[in-house]
Protein backbone atom coordinates (compact mmCIF):
# COMPACT_ATOMS: atom_id res chain seq x y z
CA UNK A 1 0.00 0.00 0.00
CA UNK A 2 1.42 3.39 -1.22
CA UNK A 3 0.76 5.72 1.91
CA UNK A 4 1.66 8.68 0.69
CA UNK A 5 -0.32 8.36 -3.49
CA UNK A 6 -1.15 11.46 -4.48
CA UNK A 7 -4.97 12.48 -5.06
CA UNK A 8 -6.30 15.24 -7.40
CA UNK A 9 -8.21 16.52 -4.86
CA UNK A 10 -8.92 16.22 -0.90
CA UNK A 11 -12.21 17.59 0.94
CA UNK A 12 -10.54 18.10 3.81
CA UNK A 13 -8.06 20.71 2.19
CA UNK A 14 -9.11 23.40 5.24
CA UNK A 15 -8.10 21.12 8.04
CA UNK A 16 -5.33 20.09 6.32
CA UNK A 17 -4.29 23.72 6.12
CA UNK A 18 -5.06 23.94 9.64
CA UNK A 19 -2.47 21.52 10.65
CA UNK A 20 0.60 22.62 8.30
CA UNK A 21 0.45 26.32 9.89
CA UNK A 22 1.04 24.76 13.00
CA UNK A 23 3.75 22.82 12.36
CA UNK A 24 5.93 26.44 11.01
CA UNK A 25 9.40 26.19 12.77
CA UNK A 26 8.85 22.39 13.56
CA UNK A 27 8.83 20.96 10.65
CA UNK A 28 9.25 21.08 6.86
CA UNK A 29 6.60 19.48 4.72
CA UNK A 30 7.16 17.87 1.49
CA UNK A 31 3.80 15.97 1.25
CA UNK A 32 0.82 15.52 2.70
CA UNK A 33 -2.10 12.69 2.08
CA UNK A 34 -5.40 11.82 4.68
CA UNK A 35 -6.49 8.20 5.40
CA UNK A 36 -9.82 6.87 7.51
CA UNK A 37 -11.76 9.73 5.99
CA UNK A 38 -9.47 12.38 7.10
CA UNK A 39 -9.04 10.80 10.64
CA UNK A 40 -5.45 10.82 9.64
CA UNK A 41 -3.34 13.37 7.90
CA UNK A 42 0.24 12.22 7.24
CA UNK A 43 2.75 14.89 6.41
CA UNK A 44 5.92 13.57 5.26
CA UNK A 45 9.63 16.10 5.31
CA UNK A 46 11.78 16.20 8.05
CA UNK A 47 12.25 17.49 11.97
CA UNK A 48 13.33 21.06 11.90
CA UNK A 49 15.23 20.53 15.57
CA UNK A 50 15.94 17.07 17.02
CA UNK A 51 12.73 16.12 18.05
CA UNK A 52 13.04 15.58 21.50
CA UNK A 53 13.47 19.45 21.80
CA UNK A 54 10.82 20.40 19.98
CA UNK A 55 7.87 17.10 20.58
CA UNK A 56 6.39 18.80 23.60
CA UNK A 57 5.51 22.23 21.64
CA UNK A 58 4.49 19.84 18.51
CA UNK A 59 1.91 18.19 20.74
CA UNK A 60 0.73 21.22 22.88
CA UNK A 61 0.01 23.24 18.89
CA UNK A 62 -2.04 19.90 17.49
CA UNK A 63 -3.76 19.39 20.70
CA UNK A 64 -5.29 22.59 20.97
CA UNK A 65 -7.17 21.11 17.62
CA UNK A 66 -7.87 17.89 18.78
CA UNK A 67 -5.02 15.95 17.22
CA UNK A 68 -2.39 14.01 18.01
CA UNK A 69 0.88 13.76 16.56
CA UNK A 70 2.58 10.77 16.17
CA UNK A 71 6.30 11.02 14.82
CA UNK A 72 8.09 8.42 12.97
CA UNK A 73 10.85 7.63 11.21
CA UNK A 74 10.50 5.81 7.04
CA UNK A 75 13.93 5.19 5.16
CA UNK A 76 15.74 8.80 5.14
CA UNK A 77 12.24 10.83 5.65
CA UNK A 78 10.09 11.87 9.29
CA UNK A 79 6.52 10.87 9.17
CA UNK A 80 4.40 12.98 11.21
CA UNK A 81 0.44 11.17 11.94
CA UNK A 82 -1.66 13.97 12.53
CA UNK A 83 -4.46 11.54 14.10
CA UNK A 84 -8.32 13.24 14.97
CA UNK A 85 -9.47 13.15 18.42
CA UNK A 86 -6.80 13.86 21.11
CA UNK A 87 -6.02 10.44 23.37
CA UNK A 88 -8.41 10.64 26.42
CA UNK A 89 -6.84 9.67 28.99
CA UNK A 90 -8.76 7.43 31.25
CA UNK A 91 -10.67 8.28 34.59
CA UNK A 92 -8.25 6.93 37.65
CA UNK A 93 -10.27 4.80 40.05
CA UNK A 94 -11.04 5.26 43.34
CA UNK A 95 -8.29 5.14 46.47
CA UNK A 96 -10.99 3.01 47.83
CA UNK A 97 -10.66 0.01 45.17
CA UNK A 98 -6.46 0.00 45.79
CA UNK A 99 -6.74 0.21 49.51
CA UNK A 100 -9.09 -2.44 49.59
CA UNK A 101 -7.34 -4.48 47.23
CA UNK A 102 -4.10 -4.00 48.89
CA UNK A 103 -5.73 -4.76 52.36
CA UNK A 104 -7.15 -7.91 50.72
CA UNK A 105 -3.20 -8.88 49.75
CA UNK A 106 -1.95 -8.65 52.99
CA UNK A 107 -4.46 -10.92 54.32
CA UNK A 108 -4.23 -13.33 52.00
CA UNK A 109 -0.32 -13.40 51.94
CA UNK A 110 -0.10 -13.22 55.51
CA UNK A 111 -2.56 -16.98 55.08
CA UNK A 112 -0.27 -18.20 52.86
CA UNK A 113 2.69 -17.26 54.99
CA UNK A 114 1.64 -18.62 57.97
CA UNK A 115 0.70 -21.96 55.87
CA UNK A 116 4.73 -21.89 55.27
CA UNK A 117 5.03 -22.05 59.07
CA UNK A 118 2.39 -24.72 59.35
CA UNK A 119 -0.88 -22.72 61.00
CA UNK A 120 -3.56 -22.16 59.19
CA UNK A 121 -5.12 -18.51 59.38
CA UNK A 122 -8.81 -19.40 58.64
CA UNK A 123 -8.72 -22.05 60.80
CA UNK A 124 -7.27 -20.03 63.42
CA UNK A 125 -10.31 -16.98 62.42
CA UNK A 126 -12.59 -19.51 62.83
CA UNK A 127 -11.44 -20.94 66.67
CA UNK A 128 -12.56 -17.08 67.36
CA UNK A 129 -9.69 -17.65 69.56
CA UNK A 130 -7.45 -14.46 69.58
CA UNK A 131 -4.41 -16.33 70.46
CA UNK A 132 -4.92 -19.24 67.82
CA UNK A 133 -5.62 -16.13 65.45
CA UNK A 134 -2.39 -14.02 67.09
CA UNK A 135 -0.02 -17.04 66.37
CA UNK A 136 -1.18 -17.25 62.94
CA UNK A 137 -0.68 -14.05 61.92
CA UNK A 138 2.49 -13.07 63.35
CA UNK A 139 3.77 -16.94 61.69
CA UNK A 140 2.59 -15.25 58.08
CA UNK A 141 3.66 -11.90 58.25
CA UNK A 142 7.55 -12.55 57.78
CA UNK A 143 6.61 -14.18 53.86
CA UNK A 144 3.89 -11.57 53.59
CA UNK A 145 5.93 -8.57 54.37
CA UNK A 146 9.00 -9.58 52.36
CA UNK A 147 6.83 -10.24 49.46
CA UNK A 148 4.40 -7.17 49.80
CA UNK A 149 7.88 -5.08 50.24
CA UNK A 150 9.42 -6.20 47.32
CA UNK A 151 6.61 -6.45 45.13
CA UNK A 152 5.15 -2.81 46.03
CA UNK A 153 8.54 -1.32 46.08
CA UNK A 154 8.70 -2.86 42.30
CA UNK A 155 5.61 -1.06 41.55
CA UNK A 156 6.37 1.95 42.91
CA UNK A 157 9.54 2.69 40.84
CA UNK A 158 7.33 2.68 37.89
CA UNK A 159 5.13 5.32 39.27
CA UNK A 160 7.72 7.42 40.47
CA UNK A 161 9.17 7.44 36.99
CA UNK A 162 5.74 8.39 35.26
CA UNK A 163 5.33 10.60 37.43
CA UNK A 164 8.32 12.13 36.79
CA UNK A 165 7.45 12.60 33.22
CA UNK A 166 4.05 13.87 34.02
CA UNK A 167 2.30 10.77 32.65
CA UNK A 168 -1.01 10.16 34.11
CA UNK A 169 -0.70 6.90 35.83
CA UNK A 170 -2.47 4.87 38.92
CA UNK A 171 -1.64 3.84 42.02
CA UNK A 172 -0.40 0.27 42.11
CA UNK A 173 -3.40 -2.39 41.86
CA UNK A 174 -2.48 -5.45 44.22
CA UNK A 175 -3.66 -8.80 43.02
CA UNK A 176 -5.05 -11.33 46.01
CA UNK A 177 -5.15 -15.11 45.15
CA UNK A 178 -6.60 -16.89 48.12
CA UNK A 179 -6.36 -20.20 48.89
CA UNK A 180 -2.72 -20.57 46.89
CA UNK A 181 0.51 -21.19 47.85
CA UNK A 182 1.95 -17.62 47.74
CA UNK A 183 -1.55 -15.36 48.30
CA UNK A 184 -0.95 -12.97 45.41
CA UNK A 185 -0.85 -12.55 41.90
CA UNK A 186 1.37 -10.10 42.23
CA UNK A 187 0.35 -6.04 41.28
CA UNK A 188 0.47 -3.82 38.58
CA UNK A 189 -0.33 0.40 37.69
CA UNK A 190 -2.21 1.20 34.80
CA UNK A 191 -0.99 4.25 32.82
CA UNK A 192 -3.64 6.45 31.16
CA UNK A 193 -1.75 8.60 28.87
CA UNK A 194 0.67 7.16 26.08
CA UNK A 195 4.70 7.46 26.29
CA UNK A 196 5.79 10.48 25.19
CA UNK A 197 9.08 9.27 23.70
CA UNK A 198 11.77 6.43 23.91
CA UNK A 199 13.48 7.63 26.93
CA UNK A 200 10.39 8.05 28.78
CA UNK A 201 9.12 4.40 28.08
CA UNK A 202 12.69 3.13 29.16
CA UNK A 203 12.46 5.18 32.41
CA UNK A 204 9.25 4.01 33.32
CA UNK A 205 9.96 0.29 31.84
CA UNK A 206 13.61 -0.19 33.70
CA UNK A 207 12.66 1.50 37.13
CA UNK A 208 9.88 -1.08 38.48
CA UNK A 209 12.70 -3.72 37.96
CA UNK A 210 15.80 -2.08 39.29
CA UNK A 211 13.99 -1.17 42.12
CA UNK A 212 12.67 -4.25 43.17
CA UNK A 213 15.85 -6.15 42.33
CA UNK A 214 17.72 -3.99 45.07
CA UNK A 215 15.02 -4.55 47.71
CA UNK A 216 15.13 -8.46 46.80
CA UNK A 217 18.74 -8.54 46.79
CA UNK A 218 19.07 -8.03 50.72
CA UNK A 219 15.83 -9.44 51.43
CA UNK A 220 17.59 -12.66 49.98
CA UNK A 221 20.37 -12.70 51.83
CA UNK A 222 18.74 -12.05 55.10
CA UNK A 223 16.64 -15.24 54.23
CA UNK A 224 19.19 -17.61 53.82
CA UNK A 225 21.03 -16.31 57.06
CA UNK A 226 17.55 -17.74 58.76
CA UNK A 227 17.57 -20.49 56.52
CA UNK A 228 18.58 -24.23 58.09
CA UNK A 229 20.68 -26.71 56.07
CA UNK A 230 19.11 -29.89 55.70
CA UNK A 231 19.89 -32.76 53.65
CA UNK A 232 18.87 -32.78 50.12
CA UNK A 233 16.58 -35.92 50.58
CA UNK A 234 12.53 -36.55 49.86
CA UNK A 235 10.15 -33.89 48.69
CA UNK A 236 11.56 -30.57 50.82
CA UNK A 237 11.25 -27.18 49.88
CA UNK A 238 14.70 -26.18 49.53
CA UNK A 239 16.20 -23.55 46.84
CA UNK A 240 17.81 -26.69 44.67
CA UNK A 241 14.78 -27.89 44.05
CA UNK A 242 13.20 -24.87 43.56
CA UNK A 243 15.99 -24.10 41.19
CA UNK A 244 19.01 -21.09 41.59
CA UNK A 245 20.00 -19.01 39.19
CA UNK A 246 23.51 -17.38 38.59
CA UNK A 247 23.03 -14.87 41.60
CA UNK A 248 21.40 -16.99 44.14
CA UNK A 249 23.98 -19.42 43.50
CA UNK A 250 27.04 -17.11 44.01
CA UNK A 251 25.18 -15.48 47.56
CA UNK A 252 24.36 -19.44 48.53
CA UNK A 253 28.17 -20.23 47.78
CA UNK A 254 29.34 -17.03 49.54
CA UNK A 255 27.12 -16.97 52.57
CA UNK A 256 26.03 -20.08 53.52
CA UNK A 257 28.26 -23.38 54.25
CA UNK A 258 26.03 -26.35 51.91
CA UNK A 259 27.93 -29.87 52.76
CA UNK A 260 27.67 -31.97 49.93
CA UNK A 261 23.98 -34.07 49.81
CA UNK A 262 22.65 -30.80 51.73
CA UNK A 263 20.41 -28.08 50.66
CA UNK A 264 18.98 -24.53 51.73
CA UNK A 265 15.74 -25.15 53.28
CA UNK A 266 13.41 -21.88 52.56
CA UNK A 267 12.54 -19.84 55.42
CA UNK A 268 9.58 -18.15 54.67
CA UNK A 269 11.53 -14.83 54.08
CA UNK A 270 13.97 -16.33 51.37
CA UNK A 271 10.90 -17.81 50.08
CA UNK A 272 9.63 -14.54 48.96
CA UNK A 273 13.08 -12.99 48.35
CA UNK A 274 13.54 -15.77 45.39
CA UNK A 275 10.28 -15.19 44.46
CA UNK A 276 10.86 -11.72 44.23
CA UNK A 277 13.98 -12.22 42.18
CA UNK A 278 12.38 -14.70 40.05
CA UNK A 279 9.30 -11.80 39.34
CA UNK A 280 11.95 -9.75 38.24
CA UNK A 281 13.52 -12.02 35.69
CA UNK A 282 10.04 -12.76 34.30
CA UNK A 283 9.72 -8.86 33.73
CA UNK A 284 12.85 -8.54 32.16
CA UNK A 285 11.71 -10.97 29.47
CA UNK A 286 12.17 -9.00 26.54
CA UNK A 287 8.50 -9.55 25.07
CA UNK A 288 5.42 -7.62 24.44
CA UNK A 289 3.86 -5.39 27.36
CA UNK A 290 6.76 -6.61 29.88
CA UNK A 291 9.31 -4.69 31.35
CA UNK A 292 11.77 -6.27 29.24
CA UNK A 293 9.21 -5.55 26.44
CA UNK A 294 9.29 -1.56 27.17
CA UNK A 295 13.27 -1.78 27.66
CA UNK A 296 13.95 -3.69 24.06
CA UNK A 297 11.57 -1.59 22.22
CA UNK A 298 13.21 1.65 23.85
CA UNK A 299 16.76 0.35 22.75
CA UNK A 300 15.85 -1.18 19.09
CA UNK A 301 12.97 0.63 17.97
CA UNK A 302 10.72 -1.55 15.56
CA UNK A 303 13.21 -4.41 15.66
CA UNK A 304 12.43 -5.35 18.92
CA UNK A 305 9.44 -7.23 17.34
CA UNK A 306 11.50 -9.54 16.08
CA UNK A 307 13.58 -10.23 19.30
CA UNK A 308 10.09 -10.87 20.94
CA UNK A 309 9.12 -13.45 18.79
CA UNK A 310 12.66 -15.08 18.58
CA UNK A 311 12.44 -14.97 22.83
CA UNK A 312 9.26 -16.47 22.73
CA UNK A 313 10.72 -19.42 20.60
CA UNK A 314 13.44 -19.31 23.26
CA UNK A 315 10.93 -20.09 26.18
CA UNK A 316 9.12 -22.86 24.24
CA UNK A 317 12.93 -24.25 23.79
CA UNK A 318 13.38 -23.45 27.10
CA UNK A 319 10.29 -25.60 27.93
CA UNK A 320 11.14 -28.76 26.47
CA UNK A 321 14.68 -29.10 27.03
CA UNK A 322 14.90 -27.53 31.11
CA UNK A 323 11.30 -27.27 32.51
CA UNK A 324 7.88 -27.76 31.22
CA UNK A 325 7.23 -25.14 33.35
CA UNK A 326 8.80 -22.35 30.92
CA UNK A 327 5.70 -23.16 28.34
CA UNK A 328 3.54 -21.66 30.92
CA UNK A 329 5.46 -18.47 31.04
CA UNK A 330 5.74 -18.37 27.77
CA UNK A 331 2.04 -18.57 27.01
CA UNK A 332 1.39 -16.58 29.96
CA UNK A 333 3.71 -13.62 29.06
CA UNK A 334 2.12 -13.25 25.57
CA UNK A 335 -1.35 -12.72 26.71
CA UNK A 336 -0.62 -8.82 25.85
CA UNK A 337 0.76 -9.50 22.46
CA UNK A 338 4.24 -10.26 20.99
CA UNK A 339 4.30 -6.61 19.51
CA UNK A 340 4.83 -3.66 21.48
CA UNK A 341 2.89 0.07 20.78
CA UNK A 342 5.67 2.77 19.94
CA UNK A 343 5.77 5.66 21.69
CA UNK A 344 4.07 9.11 20.23
CA UNK A 345 7.62 9.75 19.21
CA UNK A 346 9.51 7.16 18.09
CA UNK A 347 12.59 8.76 16.38
CA UNK A 348 14.47 9.84 19.64
CA UNK A 349 17.08 7.45 20.22
CA UNK A 350 18.43 6.51 23.94
CA UNK A 351 21.15 8.31 25.32
CA UNK A 352 24.18 6.94 26.47
CA UNK A 353 23.87 6.91 30.07
CA UNK A 354 20.36 5.16 29.44
CA UNK A 355 22.17 2.60 27.46
CA UNK A 356 24.47 1.85 29.93
CA UNK A 357 21.37 0.83 32.33
CA UNK A 358 20.25 -1.05 29.51
CA UNK A 359 23.31 -2.75 29.59
CA UNK A 360 22.57 -3.51 33.46
CA UNK A 361 19.57 -4.30 33.25
CA UNK A 362 20.38 -6.79 30.84
CA UNK A 363 23.18 -8.44 33.64
CA UNK A 364 20.34 -8.48 35.85
CA UNK A 365 17.95 -10.78 33.63
CA UNK A 366 20.89 -12.97 32.92
CA UNK A 367 22.11 -13.65 36.47
CA UNK A 368 18.21 -13.74 37.49
CA UNK A 369 17.20 -15.91 35.10
CA UNK A 370 16.65 -19.87 36.51
CA UNK A 371 16.84 -22.10 33.68
CA UNK A 372 16.04 -25.33 35.38
CA UNK A 373 12.61 -23.84 37.20
CA UNK A 374 10.74 -26.43 39.08
CA UNK A 375 7.65 -25.52 41.86
CA UNK A 376 7.14 -29.62 42.30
Amino acid sequence: MNFFRNTPFDPFQSEINLIQDELTGLFAVEDVQTRGRGQVIAFRGRVLSPPETIFEELQYRLERHDYLPVLQRHGDQDVLLAIKGVAQQKAGSSIFVHLVLFLVTIFTTIGAGAGLNGENLLSAIATADPAQILRAVIAGIPFAGSLLLILGIHELGHYAAARYHRINVSLPYFIPMPFSAIGTMGAFISLRAPMRDRRVLFDVGVAGPIAGFLVAVPIFMIGLWLSPVIPDVGRQATLDRFGLSLLTSVLVSLLKDVPAGYSVAFHPVLFASWLGLFITSINLLPLGQLDGGHTIYAVFGRAAHSISRLTFVLLLLAGFLFSSQWLFWAFFAVLGGLDHQPPLNDITPLDAPRKRIAFFTLVMFIITFVPRLSFN
